[in-house]
């Protein structure tokens, strides 16, 4: 009987082993896999970003030259509020906006209203952008027509 225990205890106890050593060599194949993954993924990172951050860089001087032209142009460009083109749309927009001056964080603590503060010490804009006037005047600032184009892709 403890010769048929002891077998059975020997039994279990390859299985696990078995199944430990199985275990730990995925383990570490998985390591190694994801280590090169890592490494690829890296060398790929560096081979396109530098084409990567040129093309974003491009990107955003025509955004800000097309804004800028078409501000200047406006009158031409539109007779209603969207400009149709082969490649895409202006869309001219005026909007309220909270206009953002200097030493309003000061006049904010001084009022106690902290939830349009930020904990890094910055304005929270869009809590004041939902104020009243009344509010926006006693922080030293006010609500002003702001005008916006924007572009859609087609």
């Amino acid at each position: 009987m403890k010769a048929i225990a002891a077998k059975n205890q020997d039994t279990v106890r390859l299985k696990v082993e078995d199944l430990l050593a199985k275990i730990k060599i995925n383990k570490q194949m998985l390591e190694a896999i994801e280590n090169q993954y890592k490494g690829e993924i890296e060398a790929i990172r560096s081979k396109y970003y530098r084409h990567i951050e040129e093309v974003k860089n491009d990107i955003r001087q025509y955004e800000e030259e097309l804004q800028k032209f078409a501000f200047r142009h406006k009158a031409e460009l539109f007779t209603g509020d969207i400009a149709d083109f082969q490649n895409g749309r202006l869309i001219y927009q005026i909007k309220k906006a909270v206009k953002r001056v200097r030493g309003i964080l000061e006049r904010l603590e001084q009022l106690g209203w902290n939830e349009a503060i930020i904990i890094e010490k910055k304005v929270n804009w869009d809590e004041i952008e939902k104020w009243t006037d009344e509010r926006l005047i006693a922080v030293g600032t006010e609500r002003v027509i702001k005008e916006t184009i924007n572009y859609e892709l087609k």
